[in-house]
This record gives C-alpha cells, sequence and structure tokens, in this order.
C-alpha cells in the first residue's frame, strides 16, 4: 500500500527543511513526496530539490488547487497531507498505514496538533488559542460521526484514500486558504460516516505566528474561514455573540488600572478584532451573514 504525502508550499525556504528531514527520519520511510509549488520567489524548489521529492507547479498558488494538483499526480491509494510549517512525529506515516493497513472499510484519519516550542509571547498566546479555543484535539481516538471542530481533520494532518476524495471532489477552491480542510472533511463526513478515526497518537507540531501582523492576517484568515464555512454548512444567518462580549471584557480590562495581565488583554483585543474583521470580509466573499 503505497502513501503519497502532499505538501503545498509557497516562499517556505526557512521551515521546508525541517518538514522533510522530520519526514524522511521516521519509522515508516516516504515513498513519494509531492511539493506543489506556487511558484515560490525564494528558494524553497531548491530546498525541496534536496530530498528525493516532486516538485510540480500550482499556477493557482492558494492551498485548496495546491492539493487538487498533489491528489491528480499521486500514485498512492493513500494520500496524507501536512503542511511546510509542520514537523511530523517520528511514528507519523507509521500510525497512518497502520490504520489504512488494518481496516479496509477505513477512508481518512487526522491526528493532533502540537505547538512548536514558541520563540515569543505572541506565539504562545497564538498556539494556546488555537489549540484550546478553536479547534478541540481530544486525547482518545474515536470514530467521527457529527459535524464539529472536535477531531476535525486539518490538512496539517490527516490521510484518506485517494478514490474517496476523487468521488467527494477534492478540495472546494472557492475556499483557496481559508477553511477548506474543514469544509472537506464534513463533506466526507456526510458520506462516509463512521468510516473516518481521530487518533491523537498522529502527531504533527507546529509554529504559529510569532508577530502582531502575523496574527492580524491569521486570525482574519480564520474569520473568512468561518463566513464560508457558514455559507456552505450553516445555511443560516449567524451572530456569535460569545465573541463581541470576550472581546468588550479584554478591552475593558485593558482600561482598568493593573498590570498582571495587560499584555494578554491587549494581544485578545487583537486577535478578536482581527477573527471579527475577517469573518466581515468573509460575509461579503461568500454572500452571507456571519458576525
Amino acid at each position: 500500500m503505497l502513501i503519497s504525502v502532499v505538501i503545498p508550499t509557497r516562499n517556505s525556504e526557512g521551515k521546508l527543511s525541517r518538514t522533510l528531514q522530520a519526514l524522511y527520519s521516521g519509522t515508516h520511510k516516504p515513498e513519494e513526496v509531492i511539493i506543489v509549488d506556487g511558484y515560490s520567489r525564494d528558494s524553497t524548489v531548491k530546498k525541496a530539490r534536496e530530498f528525493p521529492v516532486r516538485v510540480i507547479y500550482n499556477p493557482k498558488v492558494h492551498a485548496a488547487a495546491a492539493r487538487n494538483l498533489g491528489i491528480e499526480a499521486a500514485n498512492g491509494e493513500i494520500i496524507a497531507f501536512t503542511d511546510s510549517d509542520c514537523v511530523p512525529e517520528m511514528t507519523w506515516l507509521e500510525r497512518i498505514y497502520s490504520h489504512f493497513e488494518n481496516d479496509s472499510a477505513l477512508i481518512g484519519v487526522g491526528g493532533i496538533m502540537l505547538p512548536l516550542p514558541p520563540e515569543n509571547d505572541i506565539e504562545a498566546f497564538s498556539g494556546s488559542v488555537f489549540l484550546n479555543e478553536i479547534m478541540k484535539f481530544p486525547p482518545s481516538s474515536f470514530t467521527l460521526e457529527r459535524k464539529s471542530l472536535a477531531g476535525a481533520f486539518i490538512t496539517a494532518n490527516c490521510a484518506y484514500r485517494k478514490d474517496a476524495l476523487l468521488q467527494t471532489g477534492g478540495f472546494n477552491e472557492f475556499f483557496k486558504n481559508n477553511g477548506e480542510d474543514i469544509d472537506l472533511f464534513w463533506r466526507m463526513l456526510q458520506r462516509h460516516m463512521g468510516k473516518l478515526v481521530y487518533d491523537p497518537l498522529i502527531i504533527i507540531r507546529h509554529s504559529f505566528p510569532k508577530s502582531y501582523s502575523s496574527l492580524v492576517r491569521k486570525y482574519i484568515q480564520y474569520g473568512i474561514a468561518s463566513s464560508k464555512l457558514n455559507k456552505y454548512h450553516m445555511k443560516s444567518p449567524s451572530i456569535d455573540y460569545f465573541i463581541y462580549r470576550k472581546l468588550f471584557g479584554h478591552f475593558a480590562n485593558l482600561l482598568r488600572p493593573r498590570e498582571s495581565s495587560r499584555r494578554t488583554d491587549l494581544l485578545y483585543v487583537i486577535q478578536l478584532s482581527s477573527h471579527i474583521i475577517g469573518k466581515l470580509c468573509g460575509s461579503l466573499l461568500a454572500r452571507t451573514v456571519n458576525l
């Protein structure tokens, strides 16, 4: 059983070697790794070619198109996805392989994301919010049977059968870089209920935004993803009052004469404001109401 690993890249020279080194140092050696590059302006492709990978190019640049090109080019029966800013654990491919080898009816498997050691407090904050407040990675394995973010497959860490991906239509390119993995996962869940498994021992480690500007960009992106997912999967106007109450609470804390948590309150104000801006932009793009 051949597993093809698909990794989208664009200007990833600073991180890709770390990803590939971890992948090729694992307990199950990858037989096919496909780098789908969005015409990087740096030395990403040069770094990639230091390893025995296939490089193909993505004229549409965005991640959904990159993964569809990877699916089309892959020779494997199973396609595993990760990203160029991730570091898979040594047993990553071994555990993926084991799941499919032991269950011929299995359609997909996903795992947990853990943070790489943070370089500063912004990265520590961003990782904590994403891993503990947005996504949910339970500590135990289970078979997925309903739409939620608990155990949802993110394309930093999941694998599907190629024929199921093709039958489902692959990634919806309307999503581009914004929630395309959750959209695919929820569509897979509708077609293959009871045949998708979450395993917290399938582990990748991930870096998070380290600067104010990257924090803003990332949470605008998450906000846009929220609106696009609302358009395709909720199909009704949505107002998340919790986000606004939380934002006003942290903003009020900043106005109080205390120092103990002002830094955290400031980061929350930036993160939540960016997320709301993204939801507004996404609502316009998707022609929906998601506030």
